[in-house]
């Protein structure tokens, strides 16, 4: 399970500064020519103590297993929030 690209990144405005919260549409590769995509809405969460819990929901229905996609969408948006490419 790869994740191709997140689209259509947008940031909601939530009260807690510790907390921000997402919504894009994710393109996902699965199998040799496997393809979905569909919005999804992931959290990122800042402990006190320096570590991120990131939460990620489906929003739409989605023609893969839904743990490997999570998992991979987790250790993007990592890499995303990383590198500073997070609105």
């Amino acid at each position: 399970m790869r994740v191709l690209e997140l689209t259509n990144i947008s940031r909601r405005k939530t009260p807690l500064l510790y907390r921000r919260t997402y919504t894009a549409t994710a393109v996902l590769a699965h199998g040799p020519t496997g393809r979905s995509s569909g919005r999804v809405e992931f959290v990122l969460e800042h402990s006190p103590l320096g570590a991120v819990d990131i939460r990620v929901h489906f929003l739409d229905e989605i023609d893969c297993p839904i743990l490997p996609a999570v998992t991979a969408l987790r250790a993007h948006i990592a890499r995303l929030e990383q590198n500073g490419e997070l609105p």
